[in-house]
C-alpha cells in the first residue's frame, strides 16, 4: 500500500479517491486487494462481524473522523463482507458523508445495491451510491481490471465467474464491473427457474425487454438450455427484439448454469448497419474472383 489517509484528504468524490489511489499505486495492485488490511491502515481501528438483522454493514466513528469501526453482517459470505468493508470505508473517507441523526451509518441490502442517484435527489441515497462505486473501484481497480478483460479476447460468460474468483468478489459485483468497463457492448442477466432476478447493461447497450421478476424470453437459450451447475451453453444468435427494445440488429447470448437453479447470461449486441457500403463489402467478399485476360 503506497498511500496514506493524508494523501486522500482533498478527495470529495469516490472517483477522486480512486483516481488518487491509482496514481499513488502506479496502477499496480495486489489482487485480490487486501481491503481489510487497507481499511485498518486508513484509521479504521476494528472490523467487527455481528449477528444482526436489517443491515449489511455499519460505521461508527468519532465526530472528527480521527478513527472509526466498521461493522459487517456475520451471516454474509466473505465476498459480501469484503464489499461491505469497502462501502463503509467510503463513508469514512468522504468528508461530506454524514450520519443520520442518532442512527450512525447503518446500511441495508437495498443500500448496497444502488450505484446511481438522481442529481439533486435524496442526500442519503447519493451517499450510498457513492460508497458502492468506491467499493467496486477499490476491489476491482481499473488498470489491472481492464488488462484482465483485454487478455480474454473472446469474452465468455465463464470469464465473469473466473474473474469473480480472481478478485474475490461476488459474481453480481463482477458482472456490474464488466458491463461498465468492457470495451464491447454487453449486458448480463441473472435468472432463477426461468425468471429474471437482476439485469446489468453497459451504457451503450439498448434497453432490455425484461426486468426483475419477468420471465426470460421464451425462445432464449437462457430459458431453453439444459445446463448443470458450472456448465456453459453454446453461443446462439437471435434478432435483437428477442432481448432488447427499439433496436435493430442481433443479440448473441451464452448462459452459465449455477447452483440452486440460478443462471447467468452474457449478451452482446450488434446493431444493424445503415451503411449500404457495408452490404456491398460483404457481397464482394463472397463473390467469385475475377481474373484479367
Amino acid at each position: 500500500m503506497k498511500f496514506s489517509r493524508m494523501d486522500l484528504a482533498d478527495c470529495v468524490t469516490p472517483e477522486a479517491l480512486l483516481t488518487e489511489i491509482h496514481k499513488l499505486q502506479g496502477g499496480v495492485f495486489p489482487i485480490p486487494v487486501p481491503i481489510h488490511e487497507w481499511a485498518l491502515a486508513l484509521d479504521i481501528t476494528a472490523i467487527i462481524a455481528l449477528e444482526t438483522e436489517g443491515f449489511q454493514g455499519g460505521l461508527m466513528m468519532f465526530p472528527d473522523r480521527s478513527a472509526g469501526t466498521i461493522l459487517v453482517n456475520e451471516a454474509a459470505n466473505n465476498r459480501r463482507q469484503r464489499f461491505t468493508v469497502g462501502h463503509e470505508l467510503a463513508h469514512f473517507l468522504l468528508p461530506w458523508h454524514t450520519q443520520r441523526s442518532g442512527q450512525g451509518f447503518l446500511c441495508s441490502s437495498k443500500d448496497m445495491a444502488v450505484f446511481q442517484a438522481k442529481p439533486g435527489g435524496d442526500r442519503y441515497t447519493e451517499m450510498e451510491a457513492q460508497a458502492n462505486r468506491f467499493s467496486a473501484g477499490i476491489l476491482m481497480p481499473a488498470a489491472p481490471f481492464r488488462a484482465d478483460l483485454r487478455a480474454r479476447r473472446h469474452f465468455e460468460v465463464s470469464h465473469v465467474a473466473e474473474l469473480a474468483d480472481r478478485y474475490d468478489v461476488s459474481k453480481e459485483a463482477m458482472a456490474l464491473r464488466c458491463v461498465h468497463l468492457h470495451d464491447d457492448v454487453i449486458a448480463i442477466v441473472f435468472s432463477r427457474a426461468g425468471v429474471v432476478v437482476r439485469t446489468y447493461r453497459g451504457k451503450d447497450f439498448p434497453r432490455l425487454v425484461v426486468a426483475a421478476n419477468d420471465p426470460l424470453p421464451a425462445e432464449s437459450a437462457a430459458k431453453r438450455a439444459i445446463l448443470a451447475a458450472g456448465q456453459c451453453s453454446d453461443w446462439s444468435e437471435a434478432p435483437a427484439d428477442r432481448w432488447v427494445q427499439s433496436a435493430r440488429g442481433t443479440v448473441s447470448e451464452q448462459t452459465l448454469g449455477q447452483q440452486s437453479g440460478f443462471r447467468m447470461t452474457l449478451l452482446t449486441f450488434e446493431p444493424e448497419s445503415d451503411d449500404p457500403d457495408d452490404e456491398e463489402d460483404v457481397e464482394r467478399a463472397w463473390a467469385p474472383p475475377r481474373f484479367g485476360r
